[in-house]
């Protein structure tokens, strides 16, 4: 079904398509492949058991309403920068969403979707390179399409930030979409924004990031090394990193970081 509702280009560019009952991780099922099958290789899940975030955080994967789909993508050169494919991926990703009626949508630096302030949406890149030669990325999304209903599963004791799912933020004329159509969605955009971005790079698509930035602008609460410092987001630069006017340092680049958006 998924297949069939993929554009011919899509399907030209699909090389496998895998569906599981249940996994650790779609990202970990997919690197245990060969790396010859990877390129091209899509990978979905009804569940995960392990299911990761950044920074090793676990991802909520219940059975049966999201979406867990991790792409594998090899790169002939890494003549553009790879750092910026977690934000290629989350502009495909917001396409996608686009395309499924979604609004109010945006991107928090670097790969988190935002509907209204709440998380419907992450992304895990994984990659392998060696030196200037050929990339193996693995990109793992993960969508909350249709999360429990309350009692029947405790997702606010385990989820530590605000969430919410496509079913609740949709108009009502689209709420009873399917997980089928959304992957169809979803593969469509990655397959092509990964071949233009492997082409023209982060560059052809940076203003479109700056439309779809929800953090530009903004009062920042910055932590890592251990260390918490505010400031305010001026944007995110050729290479992905986030520019960030820090209180008492002036304007800094970051590539890690814990960031949030501080209310004063």
């Amino acid at each position: 079904d998924i297949r069939e509702r993929l554009s011919a280009s899509a399907q030209g560019q699909l090389r496998g398509l895998t569906v599981l009952r249940e996994t650790d991780s779609t990202n970990s099922e997919l690197a245990r492949l060969p790396a010859e099958r990877r390129h091209g290789h899509a990978v979905l899940a009804e569940a995960q058991t392990a299911g990761r975030g950044r920074r090793q955080r676990a991802w909520y994967s219940p059975a049966g309403g999201n979406i867990y789909l991790s792409l594998g993508w090899r790169f002939g050169t890494t003549s553009v920068p790879l750092s910026t494919l977690p934000l290629v991926t989350a502009l495909c990703l917001c396409r996608a969403l686009d395309r499924a009626d979604l609004r109010s949508h945006g991107i928090k630096w670097p790969n988190d979707i935002l509907v209204n302030g709440e998380k419907v949406a992450g992304i895990l890149v994984e990659t392998q390179s060696a030196g200037a030669g050929p990339a193996l990325a693995v990109i793992g999304i993960g969508l909350n399409v249709r999360m429990p209903e309350p009692g029947t599963d405790p997702p606010n004791a385990i989820i530590d930030r605000p969430w919410t799912d496509l079913a609740s933020q949709l108009p009502p004329n689209r709420q009873a979409i399917c997980r089928n159509e959304l992957t169809a969605l979803l593969l469509e955009e990655l397959l092509a924004g990964l071949a233009d971005f492997e082409s023209r790079g982060f560059e052809a698509v940076h203003e479109e990031w700056q439309a779809r930035d929800l953090l530009s602008g903004k009062r920042l609460r910055l932590e890592g090394n251990g260390a918490l410092r505010y400031g305010r987001a001026i944007g995110v630069n050729e290479d992905g990193g986030l520019e960030v006017d820090i209180d008492g340092y002036g304007p800094q680049v970051l590539y890690a970081a814990e960031v949030s958006i501080y209310d004063e």
